[in-house]
């Protein structure tokens, strides 16, 4: 891929591949070798491929590709936005597998999720006791700043677009969600000319299949926005393939003559 941009494009790009994911547990015994962190504290620009696979489902949950080295990295980095666009072109209906009449609408959405807060991260998690009694649990976790500055990026992304976010929630249910809408309205008062609009997360599967033209910017915490953005890929047919991006201000915006790390 970034051969196909530098030849289009003529960009001058120095590019450094290292192991990640289940080609690393392979080599090197862990999904996250040293060296892989060591090259992406050099890059300017992180290209992560996909990793994981069947191959690798039996290893202890915290050695597998996903929980073992894609996690860590956004940790790691402070990557705590997802950009995630899904649009359906002109031309391409026939592909799309919602009903006809809805895909004649088209729809341009951009699904900015809290990528290193939530459920994913929050303590105490974990599984302990035995037989009838064995529990398992996962704890969701969000202060203000996480809220406040992913919806930040969520107001600013539909500035430059239609003015209008959607934010996701379960706030009748979770008091996370209850923080989550407090906070994303509060920020909502510096935006006077983006529209809000606040949905739960059930409601929102199910708006994204009867008329996901009416989306704009989705504002979603951690699970919610993985959740709605795999969705939303398929809505175009692009599951596990579409682009997204996790910007960070200061390190990972592609910029010309610079190096770049792959995986």
């Amino acid at each position: 891929m970034l051969d196909a941009v530098r030849q289009r494009f003529g960009i001058r790009i120095t590019t450094s591949e290292y192991d990640v994911g289940g080609i690393a547990i392979d080599r090197h015994s862990t999904p996250l070798p040293a060296a892989t962190v060591a090259g992406c504290e050099q890059a300017d620009a992180i290209l992560f491929g996909s990793v994981g696979g069947p191959k690798w489902e039996h290893l202890p949950p915290a050695e597998q590709p996903e929980r073992g080295a894609l996690l860590p990295l956004r940790k790691h980095f402070k990557l705590f936005s997802n950009l995630r666009p899904a649009r359906l072109y002109q031309g391409l209906e026939d592909f799309c597998p919602l009903r006809a009449d809805i895909a004649a609408r088209g729809f341009d959405i951009l699904c900015v999720r809290e990528l290193t807060g939530g459920i994913y991260f929050g303590q105490p998690k974990g599984r302990e006791g035995q037989g009838m009694h064995e529990r398992a649990f996962d704890t969701e976790v969000y202060h203000r700043f996480e809220i406040e500055r992913i919806a930040r990026i969520a107001f600013e992304s539909a500035r430059k677009r239609r003015n209008i976010v959607t934010s996701i929630d379960k706030a009748n249910v979770l008091q996370s969600s209850i923080l989550w809408r407090e906070v994303v309205t509060q920020v909502a008062k510096d935006y006077p000319d983006v529209s809000l609009s606040h949905m739960y997360i059930d409601n929102a599967t199910m708006q994204l299949i009867k008329d996901p033209s009416q989306f704009d910017v989705l504002l979603c915490s951690n699970l919610f926005g993985d959740i709605l953005s795999d969705e939303c890929a398929h809505d175009h047919r692009l599951d596990g393939h579409a682009a997204f991006c996790q910007p960070e201000r200061t390190r990972l915006w592609p910029v010309r003559t610079r190096r770049w790390f792959s995986t």
